[in-house]
């Protein structure tokens, strides 16, 4: 594996390769790892370095013109090796079969493929992400063996929907950093031309072929790059303006005959729906709590929630939402003074030096013994994770949204240090997603009085206080018909050979789950395409 540092050395122009992929985060890095050692040549373009710059993190202004996008900017979207990865919170969970149907309620609903069709990219993509099997309803109880929690939630309204977190190779108590991943590549056919930002795609004339990237350094540096396939993995928004940008020849950008690139812009819209006792959480933690699963790879945590079911979304025309628990943790916690003394007894420390032992953690200890003791059985009778100490307790939620055409993306007159145009963001949300979460909200109150277990007070401003959760998604929509989407169902731009792209951009809808495992099983699909495919018939053309 090279890298190439485009602000220091002359780099000769044209950079020849057969894959160009622009963008090193989740997509674009599987994408590479699954061509590693192969005899194509790869070539990853990436915008940062190894450290992010205000210089670099810039190059992300936009100008909003819509909703709030409340997450800031420069927290979530990370010009540097690895991309977004570098800050994710690791937390993943597989799209449901209803979220790939159309949806008669639902405008503009509907994937051109399926679960089914996913499904064997979801489980190559544990070893990306560093997960365990791809369960996350019901069916995990059986694989804890242990029984669902009794009484139960009646399963018409609402299910159990489970969330898994990643973990990084070399380091567990991170999720998948897929900068590590990168370095760790051990092929030569692979490089990596960093502070290399895309300026332009090129075209033939009668744009129906991509023939060649324009990359620049902020510094001024200049090269061209040719490949007869190039993949967009830089992201939901910028794979939309690097198309709208690339006008030279076709004032509305490529792939947008149709006037369709930037439309859909979707996120998860966020929001507290109420607050529990912290003097009852404890009810609420085992119930909602946190479980070990241990598997042929290892040892994964899983936290549970609650979502609405199917049928309850199709008979009251609903989107998909779900709910989860934040805790706000105490700072002085026994379970972490336990581990502490517990580490440092493994490093040697005996008898004799138990002097050395933090007198506070020994005393948080003694004080919490018998709670101590339940979460080492929890933990080692039952799989569970422990119950922490908390100082409160929030029901958060999270929702789909319905594709609207009119949230979108565009070009804005200012423009960057580049001079690209910056993306002017018109992210909208509409009433249905409210009226889900209000159901939610109600369903789950609802059933947690008839089991016994004490409810939540409701936050009474929720409504006006949703705010994304920095997933965009939808602005390059995967569909059948150029009419109805910018990319087909193998992630080709519609009419433009040799253009493909990743990432989140391309989800026709999004669930209410985190979309990472997604993105990263739709590159491995994309790859094995395109290794079956496109450079299987350049092979035998050459």
């Amino acid at each position: 594996m090279m890298f190439i540092d485009l602000k220091e050395q002359d780099t000769p122009s044209p950079i020849r390769t057969d894959l160009c992929i622009v963008g090193s985060g989740p997509a674009g890095t599987t994408i590479a790892r699954e061509f590693a050692g192969s005899a194509l040549q790869v070539l990853i373009v990436e915008s940062g370095g190894w450290e992010e710059t205000p210089a670099n993190q810039a190059l992300y202004d936009v100008e909003n013109a819509g909703v709030a996008r409340a997450t800031p900017q420069n927290l979530v979207r990370n010009r540097v090796i690895g991309g977004s990865s570098h800050t994710w919170s690791g937390r993943c969970i597989s799209f449901d079969d209803v979220d790939f149907e159309n949806r008669a309620w639902i405008p503009h609903s509907g994937w051109p493929i399926s679960l089914k069709d996913v499904r064997p990219f979801l489980d190559r993509s544990r070893k990306y992400l560093g997960i365990g099997p791809n369960i996350y309803q019901n069916e995990l109880w059986s694989e804890l063996r242990i029984a669902p929690p009794h009484p139960e939630f009646d399963p018409f309204y609402l299910k159990s929907q489970f969330w898994q977190y990643s973990k990084d190779e070399g380091n567990p108590q991170e999720p998948a950093r897929f900068s590590r991943m990168l370095s760790g590549i051990n092929a030569s056919n692979v490089r990596c031309l960093i502070h290399a930002n895309v300026t332009q795609i090129n075209t033939n004339r009668d744009v129906t072929q991509a023939t060649s990237l324009e990359v620049r350094s902020l510094d001024g540096q200049r090269a061209e790059v040719k490949a007869s396939v190039f993949v967009l993995a830089c992201g939901g928004l910028e794979n939309a303006r690097l198309l709208l940008a690339s006008n030279r020849i076709r004032q509305q950008g490529l792939g947008n005959s149709h006037d369709l690139v930037g439309r859909f812009l979707m996120d998860h819209p966020g929001c507290e729906l109420g607050w529990f006792d912290p003097r009852h959480g404890g009810l609420i933690q085992k119930r909602f709590g946190y479980y070990l699963l241990d598997h042929e790879g290892g040892r994964n945590v899983y936290s549970c929630g609650l979502a609405l079911s199917t049928d309850i979304q199709r008979k009251e025309r609903l989107l998909n939402c779900a709910g989860f628990l934040y805790e706000n943790f105490s700072v002085d916690q026994s379970w972490g003074a336990l581990k502490r003394i517990a580490n440092r007894l493994m490093d040697g420390i005996g008898k004799r030096d138990s002097q050395r032992l933090d007198r506070k953690d020994v005393s948080l200890v003694m004080a919490d013994l018998p709670k101590l003791m339940g979460n080492a059985y929890r933990r080692i009778a039952r799989g569970q994770g422990a119950i922490l100490r908390i100082e409160g307790l929030t029901l958060y939620c999270l929702t789909e949204q319905v594709p609207d055409p009119s949230s979108r993306v565009t070009l804005a007159q200012k423009t960057d240090a580049l001079g690209m145009p910056l993306l002017r963001v018109d992210w909208r949300i509409g009433e249905l997603e409210r009226r889900s979460v209000a159901r939610l909200s109600e369903l789950i109150q609802s059933e947690l009085r008839r089991t016994g277990l004490p409810g939540f007070s409701e936050n009474p401003v929720w409504r006006s206080q949703f705010i994304d959760r920095a997933h965009p998604s939808g602005t390059t929509r995967m569909a059948l018909s150029p009419t109805q989407g910018v990319v087909d169902r193998n992630c080709c731009v519609h009419g433009l050979a040799g253009l493909y792209i990743a990432g989140s951009s391309v989800f026709p809808t999004a669930g209410h789950g985190n979309p990472t495992l997604m993105i990263v099983a739709l590159a491995i699909r994309l790859a094995d395409w395109l290794k079956q495919h496109h450079f299987a018939q350049h092979a035998k053309s050459t």
